[in-house]
């Protein structure tokens, strides 16, 4: 491990470079699913991006969040992200973001 980096910052990395690998892993395997059966799988990604984004206004859901604003800022970014992903597999309902990796 690199000394030169606080623990606190290593920390931070090691989140982010799990949610790299998570983020790969799961693009992998719904690339297999879009080959096999691609009109459930963008009826699941639809279903799924309504459920996660009103979810996270319940406040019974995450209830770590407990800031109005940041539950609002997390229902935005998964709806956001939902929708890139689904615009990244020419589904409709996607909307593309600037973003990349």
């Amino acid at each position: 491990m690199n000394t030169k980096i606080k623990p606190e910052r290593a920390e931070i990395l090691r989140l982010r470079a799990r949610i790299v690998a998570v983020e790969r892993a799961t693009l992998a395997a719904l690339e297999l699913v879009l080959l096999l059966k691609p009109k459930e799988l963008e009826a699941f990604l639809e279903s799924r991006r309504k459920e996660l984004s009103q979810n996270y206004l319940d406040e019974t859901f995450a209830m770590d969040l407990v800031d109005p604003a940041e539950r609002d800022f997390v229902a935005e970014e998964v709806e956001r992200l939902m929708r890139a992903l689904q615009s990244e597999m020419d589904f409709k309902g996607g909307v593309s973001t600037p973003e990349s990796g």
